[in-house]
């Protein structure tokens, strides 16, 4: 019996691993949003990688951009600063109601996950989501 579970000890040990984040190919991101050129204050954005050579490509991550238009990303869970190397859909929603300055609702095609960002296995502090009204006004 002892060797059985002196056997199973590394798989233990790598499922205890892989919970708490370790060996996530998670990478820093952080960034701005953009409305017709100018940051977008007190919006939520919301990651979700797409699956390339998986059918589990790993947990979303989330932000909140401050008064310039910058967010930085975090993990879903584990809760750790970044999100997933590759590709992944974005949403951006208002926190609260907000309105566009021309007083329409808030698009959704900001926030049906068309939009997309690309996060380098090295990181980036360079991230852009660029909105516009004009590409909201067909959705």
């Amino acid at each position: 019996m002892s060797k059985l579970r002196f056997a199973l000890m590394p798989a233990w040990a790598l499922a205890v691993l892989a919970g708490c984040g370790q060996g996530l190919p998670v990478a820093p991101a952080s960034g701005v949003v953009l409305l017709d050129g100018a940051p977008l204050a007190n919006v939520s954005i919301m990651t979700q990688p797409i699956a390339t050579n998986s059918p589990n490509p790993g947990p979303g991550s989330f932000g909140r951009t401050n008064a310039e238009g910058q967010f930085e990303l975090e993990l879903v869970k584990p809760a750790v600063r970044g999100a997933i190397i590759g590709e992944h859909r974005v949403m951006i929603a208002p926190v609260g109601e907000v309105k566009t300055a021309t007083g329409d609702k808030w698009p959704t095609s900001f926030s049906d996950g068309s939009l997309r960002i690309q996060v380098p296995k090295e990181g980036t502090k360079e991230l852009r989501v660029e909105l516009s009204r004009r590409m909201s006004k067909n959705k």
